[in-house]
């Protein structure tokens, strides 16, 4: 079961070095739309998840991943729930 990632600056801090040179977060532009990095923690974009393509997911490389126990990745579309 995955635990709760908290959002605060510091967890912000190590998105940027990740979620920054995503694939998915460039070419769909996700920084323009809520809640506009750290999905793992604030919850998936607001923007339609039709409109959002999958290029690639840099979430499994993040030190948050392994540390709160994550699945799935692509938290900027799905959630944590995960792709459904």
């Amino acid at each position: 079961m995955p635990k709760e990632v908290a959002d605060t600056p510091e967890n912000m801090e190590i998105c940027k070095k990740f979620c920054g040179p995503c694939p998915t977060f460039q070419a769909n532009t996700l920084k323009e739309v809520p809640p506009h990095a750290l999905f793992c923690a604030r919850g998936k974009s607001t923007k339609p998840t039709a409109d959002i393509e999958e290029k690639g997911c840099s979430c499994f490389g993040c030190p948050i991943f392994p540390d709160h126990e994550l699945e799935g990745g692509y938290f900027c579309i799905y959630g944590i729930e995960g792709k459904k």
